[in-house]
């Protein structure tokens, strides 16, 4: 299973640096995303229609794929295990609280699953370092 935080899965419906390799690493493969993600890739897209990067129609295109897809995807949900990984995170890396949550959540599904992740996706420079030095493999930056 592989892990995508936001900054990826934006990847995936808005053409921009490392789409191409967002959309080969999704295919065929099991997905994971933090229920935080849901957020903050709708976030991403309303950011982008408002700074006028994409078009209102791109953005709602975008949207409707994206709920169409996060129904094939495994929801990681921000449970207390998750929330005191993050804290644990904060105080180590240099992390914002979203990217702590991200990591939090990808180290809380590996832990559940027994084994390593197949990949963390990541375009974030804090959180490569940080899921790096968490042991979490990264695949994409």
């Amino acid at each position: 299973m592989r892990f995508f935080d936001a900054s990826a899965v934006v990847k995936r419906y808005v053409r921009e640096p490392g789409s191409a390799r967002v959309k080969r690493l999704l295919a065929g493969r099991a997905v994971a995303i933090s229920r935080l993600s849901e957020v903050e890739v709708v976030s991403a897209f309303t950011r982008l229609a408002r700074e006028n990067a994409i078009s209102i129609t791109q953005r709602d295109r975008a949207f409707a794929a994206f709920a169409t897809d996060l129904t094939a995807w495994h929801v990681v949900e921000i449970t207390s295990g998750v929330t005191t990984t993050a804290l644990r995170l904060l105080l180590r890396h240099p992390l914002r609280s979203g990217d702590a949550v991200q990591v939090a959540a990808a180290l809380e599904l590996q832990a559940g699953l027994g084994q390593p992740l197949e990949g963390f996706v990541t375009y974030d420079r804090r959180v490569i370092d940080a899921a790096r030095a968490e042991q979490l493999t990264v695949v994409a930056e």
